[in-house]
């Protein structure tokens, strides 16, 4: 301030003297020596310096610009393209451990190691038959192996001719071995390998039946059981019985069953020494009466005309 002429000239006297004696009373710098030896005092009053930094101020950092007043009134808001920061979470992650938790399928790349013991117990439990179905769960085609079996007896394991004039059988009836050649006089087999044939036959048997009997999935079980073992035994197919297999198509069960009787090998089975054959085919003759009642009572309430059921259950009128 004393240094501006301007400002000098137009302060009062007493102004101006006020300032130059407070020049004067500045004390000078401290010398360097003098500065070592402040310091000195200080560390004797104070050892490390633990009274000084609690009053020590810390140092400012970088001031933040004030913010400018928004105008008043509308104005455009600017379009700021900003570069898009990178999420510090990865959704992709989340959205395949949601599907997963959804899905039927396990989470990829998840295995849980067992114990040898526990492996071989879980191993047991989940054993698969032959027909793609649980040990120890019953199917359908269970059903019909158990009644095969029923009727044809113990397996045969060492070949032999059942009838003087038979080709040699093996098993449950089978002619052939697993490769398809015939059955020698010195074939044997175990009761395992004739499970498996047994299975194989009745694959093939299964899919001849339903072209030779159109509605045999509309049939009751009890049906569909009997004409299984017949035709595996190869007394219902359209070669050996072609009259009865009209007569079962048209739904005339109970001509059917007159007509299936009505055959030379259940007149002589007994005298051939082959009673059970005569058994085996009334069960069928019985299982197409059955069939009869149900049908001819929908008739009679339904005037003769009859809806086509797909399901195998008694028919009803319309």
């Amino acid at each position: 301030m004393a240094d501006n002429p301007r400002l000098v000239g137009s302060l009062p006297a007493s102004l101006l003297r006020a300032v130059e004696g407070a020049k004067a009373s500045v004390p000078p710098p401290l010398t360097p020596s003098q500065i070592e030896r402040a310091k000195e005092i200080e560390e004797e009053l104070d050892p490390g310096g633990l009274m000084r930094q609690r009053f020590r101020r810390p140092p400012r950092g970088p001031v933040a610009p004030r913010p400018r007043p928004r105008p008043e009134g509308l104005m455009a808001t600017p379009q700021v393209q900003g570069t898009e920061e990178e999420s510090m979470v990865d959704f992709s992650d989340i959205k395949e451990y949601i599907a997963n938790i959804f899905s039927s399928r396990p989470p990829p790349g998840i295995s849980v190691p067992l114990k040898p013991e526990v492996k071989e117990e879980v191993e047991e439990k989940v054993e698969v038959e032959v027909d793609g179905g649980p040990a120890g769960e019953p199917t359908r085609d269970d059903d019909f192996i158990n009644i095969i079996k029923y009727y044809e007896g113990k397996p045969i394991l060492k070949a032999r001719k059942p009838v003087k004039g038979d080709p040699y059988t093996i098993g449950y009836g089978r002619t052939r071995d697993l490769e398809g050649k015939p059955i020698t006089k010195d074939t044997k087999i175990t009761e395992e390998e004739a499970d498996q044939m047994l299975r194989e036959d009745l694959g093939t048997r299964i899919q001849e039946i339903k072209r030779a009997y159109p509605d045999f999935e509309s049939y009751p079980s009890e049906l569909q059981l009997q004409i299984t073992q017949s035709y595996y035994r190869g007394t219902l197919t359209p070669k050996h019985s072609p009259k009865t297999r009209k007569l079962i198509n048209k739904g005339k069960f109970k001509e059917a069953a007159r007509e299936f009787l009505d055959n030379e090998e259940y007149r002589t089975a007994k005298k051939k020494g082959r009673a059970g054959i005569r058994d085996r085919m009334e069960d069928v003759a019985q299982a197409l009466r059955n069939m009869e009642e149900p049908v001819q009572a929908a008739k009679a309430a339904s005037g003769g005309r009859l809806a086509k059921n797909p399901n195998p259950y008694t028919p009803k009128a319309i």
